[in-house]
C-alpha cells in the first residue's frame, strides 16, 4: 500500500496553495468547488510522494494548532543535503516565516529544521545522513562535495573593462564574509548580516557555489572579490525564458560604476547566449542605489507590489518591480508579421493618412523599406513581434509598436538600445503624428530641422530630431 494524501483544513486556501507550490515544488490541480456545501479544495502533488489536499469550508472551526496533542502533529519534506536544509531554513526566515525548530541533528540521524506554514502547520525539513558520510555539526567547518547533477553545467566567465565574472569558489569564503557581515549590505537585500566566517562558508556552499547563472564579481587588477550578480528563474513568472536579476556589492566599492558594468555583462549574456525574452528585477523603495543601477541599464518600471516581503527583522517592505525585454534581429521570414505591426500602428496613430495613403505605402514598406534598414524587434511572451525599429547608417528610420502593446516601455527600450549600442542620436518623425513627437521630446530629443514633404514628395511635413550631447561616464 501507499499513503495517498494528507488533508488540511484552512481559511487561507489560495495562500497555502501558493506556499506549497512555490517553496516545495508542488503542482496543483484545478480548484474543486462545491457551492452547495460551501466547500473548495486543491490537491498538491509532489512527484512520487504523498499528495496534500488543502480544504476550505465556511463552517470549519478556527482551532489553534498545538504541537503536543493527539493526532497529526507534523509532516516532513526530504532535502538532498544538509546545505539545502540550511539554505531553505534561512530563506524561510528571511521571508518572514516562523522557524519553530532550528537546524540540528536528531538522535536517530536526521538533520532537520522545522518551519511553520501560513496556518501554523509544522513542516519538518529533513536530510538523512548516509552511512559513509562523516558526522558533522551545524557551523562546523566541512569540505562539501559539489552536487553531481550540477557538474554538467559548463562554467561561464564574463569580462568587462574593469571586471571579470566567474563562478564562486571555496577560496572566496573570507572575502565573502568581509562583504556580507556589513549590515548596510544585507539590510538593503533583506537578509541578515553574516555573523561568522563559518556561517558565510555554509551560505556560500548552499547558495552560490555550483549554481548556474550566479557569478562572483572580481576586480581585474587586484583579483579581489567585490560582489555578486546573477540571473535566476523568476519565482513569480512561469515563462522559462524569463529570469530575474539580482546583485549585491561590497560597500567599499559603491559609487564607482562597478555594478552597472557587471549587470551589462550579465544582460548581454542572458539575451544573446540564453536567448531570454525578459529579465526582471525587484528592489525595496528605499534602495535608491539599486534603482539607479536598473535605470542606467534600461530597465522599465512596472509597478509596486505592496507589502511584498516580511524581512528577517520584522520589517514589511514593498517591492518596486522592473523588467527589461529582449531585443533580437528578425529574418526576412518575419517581414509579413513586421508589416502587420506597421499597419496596425499606423492605423492607430496616423489619423492624417487616408486608406489610399496606407495602401500606397504598404508595399513600399514590405519590399523596399524593411530590406534597406537594420531591423530589431521585441517579442511578447507569446513570441509575437510587439515592436520593431529600423536603423540606417545615420539615424533611426522607423519605430512602431503594436497598439495592444503600447504603454509597456517597448519603444523606449528600442530607442535606448539604438542610442547605447548603435550610437544613434537622430530620428525623423511626421509633424502630424503628435503622439510620436511627444514621445521623442520626452526622451530628450530636440527639433533641429523641418521638411515640407516626406521622402516621396507627399504633403506630410517631416521633423528632424537629435539628442543633445550628454556625459556618458556617470557612475552608479
Amino acid at each position: 500500500m501507499k499513503l495517498h494524501h494528507i488533508a488540511i483544513w484552512t481559511f487561507r486556501l489560495e495562500e497555502l496553495k501558493e506556499f506549497y507550490v512555490r517553496f516545495f515544488g508542488g503542482k496543483s490541480n484545478e480548484k474543486y468547488i462545491n457551492p452547495k456545501k460551501g466547500f473548495e479544495s486543491y490537491f498538491i502533488s509532489f512527484g512520487e510522494g504523498t499528495d496534500l489536499e488543502l480544504m476550505s469550508r465556511t463552517d470549519v472551526q478556527n482551532t489553534p494548532i498545538e504541537e503536543n496533542r493527539v493526532g497529526l502533529t507534523h509532516f516532513a519534506f526530504t532535502f538532498p543535503s544538509r546545505e539545502e536544509v540550511l539554505r531553505f531554513t534561512e530563506q524561510m526566515r528571511s521571508e518572514g516565516y516562523t522557524i519553530a525548530g532550528e537546524p540540528r541533528t536528531s538522535g536517530d540521524g536526521y538533520f532537520e529544521s522545522v518551519v511553520l506554514d501560513p496556518d501554523g502547520n509544522r513542516i519538518e525539513c529533513v536530510y538523512r545522513k548516509t552511512a559513509i558520510e562523516p558526522e558533522t555539526k551545524v557551523g562546523e567547518e566541512t569540505e562539501i562535495e559539489p552536487k553531481t547533477e550540477i557538474e554538467s553545467i559548463p562554467p561561464v566567465t564574463l569580462h568587462t573593462e574593469r571586471l571579470f565574472l566567474r563562478p564562486f569558489e571555496e577560496r572566496d569564503a573570507e572575502a565573502f564574509f568581509a562583504c556580507c557581515q556589513n549590515p548596510n549590505l544585507g539590510n538593503n537585500a533583506g537578509w541578515p548580516p553574516h555573523r561568522t566566517l563559518d556561517e558565510s562558508r555554509q551560505i556560500l556552499h548552499s547558495t552560490f557555489i555550483n549554481q548556474e547563472g550566479i557569478w562572483a564579481v572580481m576586480l581585474k587588477d587586484t583579483k579581489q572579490l567585490i560582489g555578486s550578480v546573477g540571473i535566476i528563474p523568476d519565482p513569480k513568472r512561469e515563462n522559462p525564458q524569463v529570469r530575474m536579476l539580482g546583485y549585491w556589492l561590497g560597500e567599499t566599492y559603491w559609487d564607482k560604476g562597478y555594478m552597472t558594468e557587471a549587470v551589462q555583462a550579465v544582460l548581454n549574456y542572458g539575451f544573446e547566449e540564453l536567448r531570454l525574452s525578459l529579465i526582471t528585477a525587484t528592489c525595496y523603495p528605499h534602495n535608491k542605489r539599486s534603482q539607479k543601477v536598473l535605470k542606467k541599464n534600461g530597465f522599465i518600471y512596472e509597478g509596486t507590489l505592496h507589502q511584498a516581503e516580511l524581512t528577517y527583522n520584522g520589517n514589511i517592505y514593498d517591492h518596486q518591480c522592473y523588467y527589461l525585454p529582449g531585443i533580437s534581429q528578425p529574418t526576412p521570414e518575419d517581414y509579413d508579421e513586421i508589416l502587420d505591426v506597421w499597419e496596425m500602428s499606423v492605423r492607430h496613430t496616423h489619423d492624417f493618412l487616408t486608406e489610399e495613403h496606407i495602401q500606397f505605402y504598404k508595399p513600399l514598406v514590405r519590399d523596399h523599406y524593411l530590406p534597406a534598414v537594420e531591423l530589431f524587434v521585441i517579442r511578447n511572451v507569446n513570441g509575437k513581434i510587439a515592436a520593431f525599429m529600423g536603423l540606417s547608417d545615420e539615424l533611426i528610420e522607423m519605430l512602431f509598436v503594436y497598439p495592444d502593446e503600447q504603454g509597456k516601455g517597448y519603444g523606449k527600450r528600442l530607442i535606448e538600445y539604438a542610442k547605447d549600442k548603435k550610437y544613434m542620436d537622430k530620428v525623423d518623425v511626421n509633424e502630424q503624428n503628435e503622439k510620436a513627437l511627444q514621445f521623442y521630446l520626452h526622451l530628450g530629443f530636440q527639433v533641429i530641422g523641418r521638411d515640407e514633404t516626406d521622402s516621396m514628395g507627399k504633403p506630410f511635413p517631416i521633423l528632424h530630431l537629435q539628442l543633445p550631447e550628454t556625459d556618458s561616464d556617470n557612475r552608479d
